[in-house]
């Protein structure tokens, strides 16, 4: 007879497998009954005992059950309809000889940061049941292996996982605990202090005020501070988060403010670009550069055109490369605008240079620069092999035509002395099919419909004004 302490170290027996069998060694447990006496258990005969484990030379099956007697769930599966856990060893070992030597080697294999021990039944620890009741909603799983390869998979009725996925796991779980173990035990201070220090002495313990929009006691600030930034971040992510979810809602109960939300952010997202456009006419960037930032901000270039655009291809062949690799014309950005007209796009540098130096007629005649000549020419060129090529690009460019192909190009910045400007602008308007603009002059059409914007909003806020 045993009394109600000592059920909790069981003893456990270890029996050989039959000649005829895969060699191993299975594990049992001892079980306990009582006779409605809480100090009084008796133990079942060995034919009764638990099969806890059983040991291959390079696995160990285990059968995890709960262990305490006390629990009506004493000798149930631990983890539901996964019964079976198997664990495989990265080496061959020794089949043992004895129950303690069994014992050891599970013991050493499956450790305590991961695994209950045997006088508790084996399986998972209670932080890691989550996976198991995740396996569980796959239907027709019921054995889960842990492996030492990378592959996470299920083989059959098989769930495999490797150890160390499953320490990653507790270590995630482990950080999730801390961190609601101490926002408990923010919450508990923040709770005495106002309901009593704050009472007790209100001058040196002035009452705390929650800053979320959830109500979560996650960080509390003195009544009289400003929020951390980070915590005003967090709730402007939130406020966002809020206002997508219930758009629908919103539009159908306040449609005008949802209308002027959507503005002011329209404003205030051209603003940045504008912002972001001015700092980088400040740097030195390259060709390349200013490619990927217009591909990024395509409405910047949009602005170009009088009617609207799509975008069809960037860094596009107007003409294939020879067999030796040269003779390829690679245009920048490739447009179509609506209807079938094409246009050309060619990018090049705000340090670009736009007109000579030196005067080419006595001090008020100023050449183009080779670099801008040679990007007109550049577009022209690329507009040619377009046509001379339509037979190849046509299956590529289905609903477009040849006849009408638009050439722009995005150069320098404009000449601030009045005759190289005069010059300048006497030489682009000559370009019967090319455009010319400036990267300053790009950024001034941004600033221009900001204007416009702004402008638009200070008369819907009169009318609003006048409407109350």
């Amino acid at each position: 007879m045993y009394d109600a302490e000592s059920v909790f170290n069981p003893s456990f027996r270890l029996v050989p497998s039959l000649p005829n069998e895969e060699p191993s060694r299975d594990l049992y447990m001892e079980t306990f009954f009582n006779l409605e006496e809480p100090d009084a258990w008796y133990p079942y005969p060995e034919n009764r005992w638990h099969r806890l484990a059983r040991i291959f030379p390079d696995r160990i099956v285990t059968y995890p059950v709960f262990t305490n007697p006390h629990a009506q769930r004493y000798l149930t599966y631990r983890h539901g309809r996964i019964k079976t856990i198997v664990y495989e060893m990265k080496y061959v070992q020794d089949l043992p000889e004895s129950s303690d030597a069994a014992l050891t080697l599970i013991d050493m294999y499956l450790t305590s940061r991961i695994w209950n021990s045997s006088n508790f039944g084996l399986g998972l620890i209670k932080d890691l049941e989550p996976i198991c009741a995740g396996l569980m909603r796959v239907p027709d799983l019921n054995t889960l292996v842990v492996t030492h390869d990378d592959q996470i998979k299920i083989d059959r009725n098989c769930a495999r996982i490797p150890e160390r996925q499953l320490d990653d796991l507790r270590r995630t779980f482990d950080k999730a605990n801390r961190r609601l173990k101490e926002r408990i035990r923010v919450a508990k201070q923040w709770h005495v202090r106002n309901a009593l220090l704050a009472k007790l002495a209100p001058s040196q313990f002035p009452a705390l005020v929650q800053v979320t929009s959830t109500g979560e006691m996650v960080e509390y600030r003195m009544a009289s501070t400003k929020p951390s930034p980070a915590m005003e971040r967090q709730q402007r992510q939130a406020s966002v988060r809020t206002v997508r979810q219930n758009a629908r809602q919103i539009a159908k109960d306040a449609p005008h403010e949802l209308l002027n939300l959507h503005a002011e952010i329209e404003r205030v997202t051209l603003a940045n670009m504008i912002e972001l456009f001015e700092k980088k006419l400040q740097q030195q960037l390259t060709e390349a550069h200013w490619q990927r930032f217009f591909e990024d901000n395509m409405f910047i270039l949009s602005l170009l055109f009088a009617r609207p655009v799509k975008l069809l291809h960037t860094q596009f062949h107007a003409q294939m490369s020879g067999i030796d690799g040269s003779g390829a014309q690679i245009g920048d950005f490739l447009f179509r605008e609506l209807g079938q007209p094409l246009a050309i796009v060619e990018i090049k540098k705000p340090s670009s240079p736009l007109m000579q130096s030196s005067a080419y007629r006595n001090d008020k005649v100023f050449g183009p620069h080779a670099e801008l000549s040679g990007a007109v020419t550049q577009v022209l060129y690329q507009q040619t092999a377009l046509r001379s090529n339509w037979l190849f690009h046509q299956t590529r460019l289905q609903g477009s035509q040849p006849d009408t192909i638009k050439c722009i190009v995005i150069c320098g910045t404009t000449p601030t002395e009045p005759e190289p400007r005069r010059c300048f602008d006497i030489f682009r308007h000559a370009c019967k099919d090319v455009e010319v603009v400036t990267f300053d002059e790009l950024l001034d059409k941004l600033r221009l419909l900001l204007q416009h914007l702004s402008h638009d909003k200070t008369n819907n806020e009169g009318d609003t004004g006048k409407q109350s």
